[in-house]
């Protein structure tokens, strides 16, 4: 086999890329992987965005990272290590005070007693979490598995108390939910915080219900397969040393070792087919590679629409490939600072220090998650963002020179599409704006800030290809979920093209940074290739499931 012949291509070196490249080459096949930017990872990198200052850029966690992965690709024997800070979360409040779920139950319960409106409230809080697992349980839907149809979980619903369950996750809005269960403005913002924080929707958006269920549904799919750990919304903590991009890093390592290659600066711009399968993939340089197989984990709409022609893909196909829905949410905002931030929350200096370690995210009430929903549908971006961050170098203090720190921060319910002006406009605006409402809870903030950065929705299509600034390739709600991820008849991993599949989190299950999506598509691959490819119309039967 000569340097430009191989038995596939994988388009992107994001965590599902390489988790898709290692298990191929595991099975012994060539696999050559083509990254578009400098350095491995996809939006799971940790770059030097100022000078002497590294951390996360883009992706902050990786609470959903597969454990069997781990174990298979052996990143430890690649240099992951991951610290185990003592707290999961903490959630900021306009009043200054925080909620701190700590992992220890009695320590938790003692703290959602402070903001609980009594008895009703601590009862409520738990029953929430059981609501949701009931409902995982009963959907008997696992990651691992082909994507089921809507239809077909709904007929797990039989009782009329199941149906009515089901009925509010799958259509309902997530407020209504969390406010049948408890009264405290603080907890009800707590949960609402974490449902929105990665889709473009707000707390009262019908359907908005389902973003509770992601992870009480990972949850029975790890336990289906013995890796299961409970980490009832993530309150245990896994931060990985030398920030996000240390896992990609490692498993860029564990594939070179299986045998993979790797080409950076190799942007992909066709993907090349003949009488309906692939035959390999054209480069931007004017090169070109050869092999009956690609998979891309890149955004499924652009590998769709963008890699290939109406005619390559059949013009039906294309037609509901660019039809799916692909708004924008998210900006990033970075700050190098050169001192320490002190949280107003923080009650002593051992405390400030649990609280630099850990995810924090300022959402104050579910009216103020909702209200910058608003102002996002209407093209605008609030002037009191939503934020979730991160600091790397209180985990790593190697990351910024001594002393320095290195904040990553996401900014929710930013519109890719604006009513007035254009992103390179409103950019720095909005990254001031991010600073001043951080600053109410970090007091010394504008005393230690040295310089900020922004990366605008815009930006983030610019420079790691997210559609609109899409991070999930397509928000992961009903609708765009099951077999209808990333759209009917493609579900699967394949695609109408024959030896072209998908890989990506806008696949299902999604799941962020999970790897499963890597994990199943390469099995499918690999089953396929001992399998013939079944003589069957697909577009028929996504016509007959509509009608």
């Amino acid at each position: 086999m000569d340097d430009h012949s191989y038995d596939a291509i994988v388009i992107g070196t994001g965590h599902s890329g390489l988790v898709g490249a290692w298990y191929l080459a595991q099975a012994g096949w060539s696999v050559l992987m083509l990254e578009r930017r400098d350095i491995v990872g996809g939006t799971c990198v940790t770059e030097e965005i100022f000078p002497g200052y590294r951390g996360s850029s883009v992706a902050n966690s990786s609470h959903s990272l597969d454990p069997r992965i781990v174990g298979d690709m052996r990143l430890d024997r690649f240099g992951l290590r991951f610290a185990h800070p003592e707290l999961g979360s903490l959630t900021l409040f306009t009043d200054g005070r925080a909620l701190v779920p700590w992992p220890d139950r009695e320590k938790r319960r003692a703290e959602l007693a402070r903001f609980a409106h009594g008895q009703s409230d601590l009862d409520g809080y738990h029953a929430l979490l059981d609501f949701y697992r009931s409902v995982a349980m009963r959907m008997q839907v696992s990651f691992y598995d082909p994507a089921p149809s809507l239809a077909a979980v709904a007929e797990r619903f039989q009782t009329p108390a199941q149906q009515r369950a089901f009925q509010k996750v799958m259509f309902g809005s997530v407020a209504d939910i969390i406010e049948e269960h408890l009264e405290s403005p603080e907890l009800q913002a707590f949960f609402a915080g974490t449902a929105v924080a990665t889709n473009f929707v707000g707390p009262r958006t019908p359907g908005s219900g389902y973003l509770l269920l992601q992870r009480p549904l990972w949850e029975e799919s790890m336990k289906s397969v013995g890796t299961h750990d409970e980490n009832d919304l993530m309150m245990r903590n896994a931060a990985p040393m030398g920030g996000i991009g240390a896992i990609t890093e490692a498993m860029a390592a564990a594939g070179r070792a299986a045998g993979v290659r790797i080409e950076t600066n190799a942007e992909v711009v066709r993907i090349l087919c003949t009488d309906g399968r692939v035959t390999g993939v054209a480069l931007a340089d004017g090169r070109e590679f050869r092999a009956p197989r690609v998979l891309s984990n890149a955004n499924p709409k652009l590998t769709l629409t963008r890699l290939l022609t109406a005619d390559e893909l059949g013009r039906d196909w294309y037609a509901l490939a660019e039809d799916i829905p692909m708004k924008g949410s998210s900006a990033k905002v970075h700050l190098a600072l050169n001192g320490t931030p002190r949280f107003a929350c923080a009650r002593s200096d051992k405390e400030n220090e649990l609280f630099l370690a850990t995810n924090f995210r300022i959402a104050p009430s579910i009216d103020v998650l909702q209200e910058a929903y608003n102002e996002a549908i209407m093209g605008r971006w609030s002037e009191r963002p939503t934020i979730s961050g991160i600091i790397s170098s209180a985990i790593d203090p190697s990351l910024t020179p001594p002393g320095a720190h290195f904040v990553s921060l996401s900014v929710r319910g930013v519109p890719y599409h604006l009513a007035e002006g254009t992103w390179d406009e409103h950019g720095d605006a909005l990254a001031k704006a991010v600073v001043t409402t951080l600053e109410e809870h970090v007091p010394n903030l504008l005393d230690v800030l040295d310089d900020y950065h922004i990366y605008t929705p815009l930006d983030l299509e610019r420079e790691f290809a997210l559609l609109e600034g899409n991070g999930a390739h397509g928000d992961i709600v009903p609708g765009q979920i099951f077999d209808s991820r990333p759209m009917p008849g493609c579900a699967d991993h394949r695609t109408p093209v024959e030896g072209l599949y998908l890989c990506g989190v806008g696949t299902w299950p999604g799941n962020f940074m999970s790897g499963v999506t890597g994990y199943n598509a390469s099995h499918r691959m690999l089953s396929d290739a001992r399998l013939p490819r079944p003589d069957t119309d697909p577009m028929a039967a996504v016509e007959d499931s509509i009608t």
